[in-house]
């Protein structure tokens, strides 16, 4: 049985680790979105100071991990959003830990985020994910996220620049 909650400062070793074994078969995929700048050792102390980094525990381990805030990257302005008069809660860095991923826990993690959001009175989720992914853009897909757009972040090699944006509405 697994369980999600508020990442502890003492699991930041082991966060930012989980993020590493991520990208590195990201890298052996030739994806390679993820490098160490992001998501880097910094990326997860901010992430964990803001109290915006949840992880997905099962037996006490860590198996996944994500973050959640209203922050939105400044390329985003160019994107035609559906929910524009509401309250959008932002999703990064979601990740599975290498061994789990294929098995529903990605799934599981977003169905979480849903329901947080439901909570806390957000009206949609918002996210960017890169579109030399297949398997990520996959998984938003198949959790109803709609395609909104695209944006280039334009700092990221020339290869991995291009990024798909997706929302998904959340009924209250």
């Amino acid at each position: 049985m697994t369980d999600i909650k508020l990442a502890e400062k003492h699991q930041g070793e082991e966060i930012f680790t989980l993020y590493q074994a991520c990208g590195e078969v990201l890298t052996a995929q030739s994806i390679l979105q993820w490098d160490e700048n992001y998501p880097g050792q910094a990326f997860v102390e901010e992430a964990l100071n803001q109290n915006d980094l949840y992880v997905m525990l099962e037996g006490g381990n860590i198996m996944g991990a994500v973050i959640l805030n209203e922050a939105e990257t400044p390329e985003w302005e160019t994107v035609e959003w559906r929910d524009v008069i509401g309250k959008p809660l932002v999703l990064h860095g979601l990740c599975i830990s290498p061994p789990h991923q294929g098995k529903g826990y990605g799934r599981q993690l977003i169905e979480w985020c849903e329901e947080y959001a439901r909570q806390r009175g957000y009206t949609s989720i918002r996210l960017d994910a890169f579109d030399g992914n297949p398997v990520s853009n996959r998984l938003y897909l198949h959790n109803d996220f709609q395609l909104r757009g695209y944006v280039e972040f334009t700092h990221r090699p020339k290869d991995c620049q291009r990024y798909n944006c997706y929302e998904k509405w959340i009924s209250i």
